[in-house]
């Protein structure tokens, strides 16, 4: 079936997110929107022009648009003739791809993973990375041709170099609060384990039920928000009052932001695997690694980059009290960590500027 060239889908996980969600939002200011359709591919409605998946009009338009941008793989129906440009969803500090120790249960389980592998790396036109180090490691993991691994930037980190004040406004709409910027903010963004789903849930628990942590919070006058997985978001809504925020996915569905949308707010990013840390260096502001279960994790999940404690340029915690004297020497000061986050941030990215989304523009435009 013929293509129409100025036809393009976008894919992501949630919908309408990620660094898909930036390309289109450039897309749109630069006025792409009058010579091209842009069409997202959704399960839920979203206030932008889009089809529900697996409709009648899901399938006609997956069968005539020329462009695919995805950020979690492409859809397994990609033509030959149509172009795929996969922008992934983070870099990668855990294993991905051929680089994953995986115990499968089967010899069938073990070929369908092989079988998906491989369709991936055939049907991806580009893949897009911040860096000739990440460019090595998406071709080596997915077995792609290096030459389709583009360094153009991560989109969404556009997003990081608004002014400060843009993401405090972006953060108090969300959460329904006035004097967000009366207090200086931590973030704290848990990875989701899926060898072991209550125990993100579990180290959580235990920070908002220290009475030690919620009177450090408030005497420090400190905004602690926290993005759970969205298993366990209803768990903690207790917990929320003046000092402390549980942020919903449907919140962020509600409001049509990301987490990048008020990340560059974030006095302190507390995290623990999440590629958002390697984003976060951008700001060259304060990270803290919670990781009480680093031996697990890495037993069975496992790293790319190791030996960890190379590449995590912060302060490290392994229970309450240890995250709060972290904490308090990140606020003190002085901050004995930015040669090193200086240091993974020349060799993480290319670009620090807020123009990957254009670049990424302009690789459709100039086809």
């Amino acid at each position: 079936m013929p293509k129409d060239e100025h036809k393009i889908l976008f894919f992501s996980v949630p919908d309408y997110s990620d660094n898909a969600k930036y390309v289109y939002d450039k897309m749109l200011e630069s006025g792409l929107d009058r010579t091209h359709q842009l069409i997202w591919c959704v399960y839920s409605p979203i206030n932008a022009n889009h089809v529900i998946r697996r409709s009648r009009e899901y399938l006609y338009h997956a069968l005539t648009a020329k462009y695919i941008i995805s950020t979690h793989g492409t859809p397994a129906w990609k033509s030959r003739n149509q172009v795929s440009i996969e922008l992934w969803h983070g870099l990668p500090l855990k294993t991905i791809g051929y680089f994953a120790d995986t115990d499968f249960p089967n010899a069938a389980a073990r070929l369908s993973a092989t079988w998906r592998l491989r369709r991936f790396a055939n049907s991806v036109d580009y893949l897009i990375t911040p860096s000739e180090l990440e460019r090595l490691i998406f071709s080596s993991a997915f077995l792609i041709d290096p030459g389709k691994v583009l360094v153009l930037g991560q989109p969404r980190c556009d997003a990081l170099y608004r002014p400060r004040a843009a993401g405090i406004n972006v953060l108090c709409r969300i959460l329904g609060r006035d004097g967000t910027s009366e207090k200086r903010l931590l973030l704290y963004l848990p990875t989701f384990r899926e060898y072991d789903t209550g125990a993100s849930r579990k180290i959580l628990e235990e920070i908002l039920a220290s009475e030690k942590f919620r009177r450090f919070v408030k005497d420090e006058n400190l905004l602690f928000v926290c993005k759970p997985h969205s298993h366990d978001e209803n768990l903690f809504q207790a917990y929320n009052g003046e000092h402390i925020h549980i942020l919903l996915n449907d919140d962020l569905r509600k409001s049509g932001d990301t987490i990048y949308d008020f990340l560059n707010a974030v006095d302190i990013l507390i995290t623990d695997y999440s590629s958002v840390y390697f984003d976060f260096l951008h700001l060259n502001r304060p990270i803290v690694f919670h990781v009480p279960d680093i031996g697990e994790y890495r037993d069975q999940r496992g790293f790319i980059l190791e030996p960890f404690r190379d590449w995590a340029p912060g302060e490290v915690s392994t229970n309450v009290d240890e995250l709060i004297e972290a904490l308090t020497n990140a606020l003190a000061g002085p901050d004995r960590w930015e040669p090193e986050r200086i240091r993974l941030r020349r060799l993480l990215f290319r670009y620090t500027d807020e123009l990957a989304s254009e670049r990424v523009c302009r690789l459709i435009e100039q086809r």
